[in-house]
């Protein structure tokens, strides 16, 4: 098969690549922005490190998935599946510059979806995100409210509908996949959990937005898994939660990562974020029943797994 995949440099559409070339021909779509995040250099060694095993059935298109002649480019490879990820990172760079960070979502993906119906394209997945449901309590099916509480799930939340409409438009199958606070080797240093062990290694405090908020975190081999299973399945036109199934209070996070690094971090609790919904575990039966989708990191694992990979790469 072949796959065009947005994002392809970005921390799980990377490893999504190193996968897929295994046996399969795969273009990448990707920018390479740092997002105001890291300098070029920076991002330039993260980029060589994510694409360290890819093979010579990857090819790379430098692009932006709101430009049509980029994407016109991406598209004469004619996939089979279209895998997109295309987007920041992080709800609060789209919530601070929502000019920006809104096309970014829905042109993009308007754009994609376009060139995949006059490409004969089978099947589109439009990576989503947890953010779509707003506050949730555990047991969230994918069938559930989405009430979005910031601009970025709100966007991604349009981006959805797009999808499902030209389904009904233009016959094009599509997966949506809801992913929850994803972490592991090759994350970029400025979203929870990294921040996490960064103040922990340097036995700052680590402040929390109230401590008994739940996210449900993923290790990025188990989202990487279950994308794969979802883009490569005979099922189609479903939305799936892929998380690990079980959420964690940003305060046992906290203590979990001090615990492991063997920090004298103080932890200090301001109260809520504006910005971010209370949540909770996520239910993950249907991916479970239809793709066979089983997570195989636990939390503590998946937390020992990252420390190893930071020292050594900032060693």
């Amino acid at each position: 098969m072949k796959f065009l995949i947005t994002g392809g440099f970005g921390f799980i559409g990377s490893k999504i690549v190193e996968q897929l070339c295994k046996e399969h021909s795969v273009t990448v779509l990707d920018n390479h922005d740092t997002y105001g995040i890291m300098n070029k250099q920076e991002a330039d060694r993260l980029y060589k490190w994510r694409s360290r095993n890819w093979n010579d059935k990857v090819t790379h298109q430098r692009g932006d998935v709101m430009d049509r002649m980029a994407c016109l480019k991406a598209f004469s490879h004619r996939p089979d599946v279209v895998i997109h990820l295309a987007a920041y990172p992080r709800a609060k760079i789209v919530d601070n510059d929502p000019i920006m960070g809104v096309p970014k979502i829905i042109n993009g993906t308007t754009n994609l979806l376009w060139h995949s119906t006059r490409f004969g394209v089978r099947k589109f997945v439009y990576v989503s995100s947890s953010m779509v449901y707003g506050d949730f309590k555990d047991g969230m099916k994918e069938d559930g409210s989405t009430k979005p509480k910031n601009i970025y799930g709100e966007a991604k939340l349009a981006g959805e509908r797009l999808t499902k409409l030209f389904q009904k438009r233009d016959n094009l199958d599509y997966i949506i996949i809801r992913p929850s606070g994803v972490y592991g080797p090759g994350d970029m240093p400025d979203r929870v959990v990294s921040k996490f062990f960064e103040k922990a290694m340097k036995n700052d405090t680590i402040t929390l937005h109230n401590g008994e908020n739940k996210v449900d975190f993923t290790y990025v081999e188990d989202t990487v898994q279950g994308i794969i299973k979802a883009a490569t399945s005979s099922v189609a036109n479903v939305s799936f939660n892929i998380t690990q199934g079980n959420a964690t209070s940003l305060r046992t996070l906290a203590n979990t990562i001090i615990a492991i690094t063997n920090s004298q971090s103080e932890v200090e609790d301001i109260g809520n974020h504006d910005l971010y919904p209370m949540r909770g575990t996520l239910d993950i039966s249907r991916a479970k029943d239809l793709i066979e989708y089983e997570p195989q990191h636990e939390l503590k694992e998946g937390l020992e797994k990252y420390y190893e990979w930071i020292r050594q790469y900032t060693s």
